[in-house]
């Protein structure tokens, strides 16, 4: 029997382009949200492919993408490949008639953020931006606050996201994608202040950009960003891949009725110390503080239940392809200003 012809009643299938690390988590979350069913899965290999199809029980598995989104099987390709790939999978998926979840960066440029946006709408058709970080419990926590005046008048927001850098080549070369630490925790950051400070314009944008460690490409691997609001909020974006120790994930917000740390990886609780071995998903000497649910509580889950929600009741997406063009054009502004040593560029907020 077909996908098609098991295919459940109202049921939503996915064809996810890509078999990277990052697909895991994915699959994972798609699983655990009734509705939702993944039906293909492509990479460059078939061998890869394979795997995580007998992973994660995906019944068919292609070494071209094409088959993905040519799929009859298939209502929403979700592209999750090296990002010079990203425009041109999501364009076809949407000229082939499907709805599209792409992961972050939406593009390695703004203008081909700006076409996706426009063929999205042309053929009438979801553009989802897989950004899972605003959607986290304690960051969608945070912005909850801060919407409700938890904080009185806000007037900084500083996220952090930090570690030794990427698993992939590709991360490493401007050409495949499209920029360094920016680009690939930078624009994590940009979105949780921009959810936080929903409703208010920027106004410029400065920026500082290094290359301290990682030197086998033409991208930085530091990146300092200022957001400067409406009003003289700041937003300040703070991002690596020179921090050994593992990974941070960390909001900070100021107000002047309030103030809130929240850390997302150091806040479950749990603490250990292992010679070796490994509590919960992360191996290695050292301290742990293991996430008990990392799926759920990285935003994951949550990214796929808005996604059902969207395309079943047509409910609002919190992130879609204009929240993806927004970042795109703030990280092509901060590019702009660290290549005239951190000079503010103006920029013009639609908001």
């Amino acid at each position: 029997m077909s996908a098609g012809a098991a295919r459940a009643a109202g049921e939503i299938r996915l064809g996810i382009c890509g078999a990277g690390n990052i697909v895991a988590n994915h699959l994972g979350a798609i699983a655990r949200v009734d509705g939702l069913r993944a039906t293909a899965v492509s990479s460059r290999t078939m061998k890869s492919a394979r795997a995580i199809a007998r992973q994660f029980g995906v019944p068919a598995a292609y070494d071209d993408h094409r088959r993905v989104i040519e799929s009859p099987d298939v209502d929403v390709v979700l592209v999750a490949t090296p990002n010079y790939q990203h425009a041109p999978l999501t364009l076809a998926a949407l000229a082939a008639g499907k709805h599209a979840m792409v992961e972050k960066p939406l593009a390695t440029t703004v203008a081909e953020a700006r076409q996706m946006v426009a063929a999205a709408a042309r053929a009438e058709r979801r553009l989802f931006y897989a950004e899972q970080l605003p959607q986290a419990p304690k960051s969608a926590m945070l912005a909850a606050a801060a919407q409700a005046g938890r904080f009185g008048d806000i007037y900084l927001v500083r996220q952090i996201e930090r570690h030794h850098g990427p698993y992939s080549p590709w991360f490493f070369q401007k050409e495949t994608a499209g920029g360094g630490v920016l680009m690939d925790l930078g624009c994590h950051s940009i979105s949780v202040i921009l959810d936080i400070l929903r409703g208010r314009a920027i106004e410029r944008v400065s920026a500082v950009t290094r290359t301290f460690v990682h030197t086998q490409g033409d991208v930085e691997d530091f990146a300092v960003v200022h957001l400067h609001f409406a009003g003289g909020v700041v937003g300040i974006a703070e991002n690596n891949w020179c921090k050994p120790g593992g990974m941070d994930s960390i909001t900070e917000i100021c107000g002047t009725k309030g103030s809130v740390w929240g850390d997302l990886f150091k806040g479950s609780g749990l603490t250990a110390y292992l010679e070796n071995g490994a509590l919960g998903h992360r191996g290695g000497r050292g301290w742990h503080f293991p996430q008990y649910d990392p799926l759920w509580e990285n935003g994951y889950i949550a990214q796929f239940e808005t996604l059902k929600k969207t395309l079943r009741d047509g409910a609002p997406a919190p992130q879609t392809g204009v929240e993806g063009l927004r970042v795109m054009r703030i990280m092509a502004a901060a590019y702009r200003s660290a290549a005239r040593d951190g000079q503010p560029v103006r920029f013009a907020d639609k908001l």
